[in-house]
């Protein structure tokens, strides 16, 4: 048996696996060998590191010597700074009895100075993080060095923990289909959702798994009505796996199995599964694949419901403000009003300055903090007449009936000043304002673009401040 056990694993595909973990969690994943070498790469962009170590490799020697020194220490967690002042939790990998390596968790802007609560909750995810990654490194480790699959079952159930309480759609797709690659060493796996009369896929990993991405598949065509007709997986030879488009010059190794199974749930169906991995020759395999299948559906239905109610909703959860699909149809039927009746009209386009900079260093809930109390000074700053939006991320537009160039300007400096002196969380706060009226034969867009522009004129200007577009 080899001393790094890690060597058992694919790297290329567990990276993947990693990444998306990482992706789902908004954290920084690497992982060490027994003896304290790089088997990952860091998973997410973190700007210190990146500058430090020359991209995503461990290469600093400050770095180097720091982590081989705590991690040969390490009992079996701890949490610590780096010598550059990233907060990190580390853990030892397998079992008292067999010794895997090391996790390193950590967040892509969290410091030395972070409130109790962020730490917390960084602290959290990192648990999460720790109990997947070692059950699905010891359920591969058995099935490669022993043949068994009794730890697989762990392997499943924490990862449909993590997969069913995710509500973005891409982030399910990809944790489904990276955690099969890795855990049943599949050449192909794809996911196909249906879209009316027809199963489009979604995701595709493994051999030439992105070329499947987009293709579609009639619900009348023989391959996907026999896939439906059942309720447990319906297993393909190659030809008939072939005869779907996109599919038609797969290759497969020796001794794989092909199979498809039906995505249902108490809604109806929400789509296929298909995976071709090496055959398994006993039932809890299969059994296991079964269950870990049910909770994909659980979880892809909860995401598709989800988006299917952010895109027909017309406000922003956060703020309560219109969103900016409303947005487009709110500001047409204000330019309709103005140019029939020739009132004015004038919008403000407001940007928070530096607001990625604040989200990356004192977290996403610390961003939402922000926009909800900006949302309140905009609301407490207009008219009821006014109307306010959320355009996206960090931008707001508020548009103002009957109001002329100069009244809109009054309008946007006494949102500007609330919100310097407000007593945000951390650290004070401004905004870049940019102010424009409608003109004759404006349109949506051309409105929209005049006040861009005027906001991105304000902050090349210094920002914390607003510039009223001439035109």
């Amino acid at each position: 048996m080899p001393a790094n056990l890690l060597l058992n694993i694919s790297v290329k595909y567990w990276q993947d696996f990693q990444d998306t973990l990482a992706k789902i969690m908004n954290t920084n994943i690497y992982i060490f060998d027994v003896n304290g070498g790089s088997f990952s790469q860091f998973s997410l962009p973190i700007e210190l590191c990146q500058e430090i170590n020359k991209g995503r490799v461990l290469r600093n020697e400050k770095c180097i010597s720091f982590y081989k020194s705590v991690l040969n220490s390490l009992e079996d967690k701890a949490m610590l700074t780096c010598p550059y002042g990233l907060k990190l939790c580390a853990y030892r990998l397998g079992t008292y009895t067999q010794k895997i390596g090391f996790l390193v968790v950590a967040h892509p802007g969290l410091t030395t100075r972070v409130e109790r609560e962020e730490e917390i909750t960084f602290a959290t995810k990192a648990h999460n993080i720790y109990r997947t990654i070692n059950e699905v490194l010891n359920a591969i480790l058995e099935k490669n060095l022993i043949g068994l699959r009794r730890l697989e079952l762990n392997s499943i159930y924490e990862i449909s923990c993590l997969m069913t309480s995710i509500i973005e759609l891409d982030k399910v797709l990809d944790l489904i289909t990276n955690s099969l690659i890795i855990i049943y060493q599949a050449d192909l796996c794809f996911v196909g959702l249906r879209e009316g009369d027809k199963i489009r896929v979604a995701q595709g990993k493994g051999e030439h798994g992105h070329l499947l991405i987009g293709e579609e598949w009639p619900l009348l065509h023989p391959v996907i009505e026999q896939v439906f007709s059942k309720v447990e997986a319906t297993s393909l030879s190659l030809n008939e796996l072939r005869v779907l488009p996109g599919l038609t010059g797969v290759e497969v190794t020796p001794d794989t199995e092909i199979m498809v199974y039906p995505l249902r749930t108490a809604l109806g169906t929400v789509g296929l599964l298909g995976i071709v991995a090496p055959v398994s020759h006993d039932d809890s395999g299969s059994k296991n694949l079964q269950i870990y299948v049910n909770f994909a559906a659980v979880a892809l239905t909860n995401a598709i419901l989800v988006r299917r109610l952010e895109r027909e909703a017309e406000t922003d959860f956060l703020t309560g403000f219109f969103n900016k699909r409303a947005l487009l149809k709110v500001l047409a039927t204000e330019l309709q009003r103005t140019m029939r009746y020739g009132y004015p009209l004038s919008v403000i386009f407001m940007d928070i300055d530096d607001f990625k900079a604040y989200n990356d260093t004192f977290g996403h809930m610390a961003g939402d903090v922000v926009l909800q109390k900006t949302a309140e000074i905009i609301k407490n700053s207009i008219r009821v007449t006014d109307i306010a939006c959320r355009y996206g991320g960090e931008e707001f537009l508020i548009i103002l009936p009957g109001t002329k160039g100069e009244s809109a300007v009054r309008v946007a400096e006494r949102i500007r000043k609330s919100i310097e002196i407000f007593p945000f969380p951390h650290r004070q706060l401004t905004v870049s304002l940019g102010v424009t009226s409608a003109k004759k034969n404006d349109s949506v867009d051309s409105l929209l673009t005049r006040a861009d522009q005027a906001c991105y004129e304000a902050k090349r200007q210094g920002k914390n401040r607003l510039y009223l577009n001439p035109s």
